[in-house]
């Protein structure tokens, strides 16, 4: 099990912050809405989870399910055959690594607190403790998505993301096809009503 991640990609092939000049990444887990202008296509009209972690900024994006799940890749193996759930792409991070987004009253292993009883799982030991042990709440993840402490902060200055309050309900939603649009919206409505106010 613990050498299950790079077994996997083996088988498998494969509330907004008002603008004030000053770029300051939250202290708590939230939602980056990628803006039109990103072109990169790893982010391109995405929206992630990041959170504050040791050495910069760590996330997983939520819009973006691959068409494999553990159950098709390794239909052999009885402990994953019931997950059926599409793995997502996380970010480039990593790429051959297994991931895990969920939710506990506590982790069972070394994690990422997001917000309130939501975790992020990057350490292969968890993530298979939580392959044995599923919690009710778990997203799976090929990849992560990372920034070196102040890069991300230079991006948000550059105007590239936008940053909306994180909630349980849109991180674990099982529809992701129109959550970048939504956000997107959302992201615009509020910082045209934060501008508005300062008139």
């Amino acid at each position: 099990m613990a050498t299950i991640a790079a077994r996997i990609l083996l088988a498998a092939g494969f509330a907004v912050t008002a603008p004030t000049g000053i770029a300051q990444v939250p202290e708590h887990g939230f939602f980056l809405v990628a803006k039109p202008s990103i072109i990169d296509p790893n982010f391109q009209r995405t929206v992630l989870l990041a959170t504050p972690a040791p050495g910069g900024t760590l996330g997983v994006i939520l819009n973006r399910p691959t068409k494999r799940s553990l159950a098709s890749i390794l239909p052999e193996n009885a402990t994953l055959a019931k997950f059926k759930e599409p793995l997502y792409f996380g970010g480039p991070v990593e790429r051959v690594g297994l991931f895990a987004l969920f939710r506990a009253k506590e982790s069972p292993g070394a994690s990422l607190a997001v917000i309130e009883d939501v975790y992020l799982a990057l350490d292969p030991a968890t993530v298979e403790q939580l392959l044995i042990n599923p919690p009710a709440q778990l997203r799976l993840f090929v990849g992560y998505s990372g920034w070196a402490p102040g890069q991300l902060d230079g991006e948000l200055m550059r105007g590239d993301w936008w940053v909306v309050s994180a909630d349980l309900e849109t991180i674990f939603r099982k529809n992701t096809e129109s959550l970048w649009e939504e956000l997107s919206n959302r992201a615009r409505a509020i910082t045209a009503r934060a501008a508005d106010s300062r008139y």
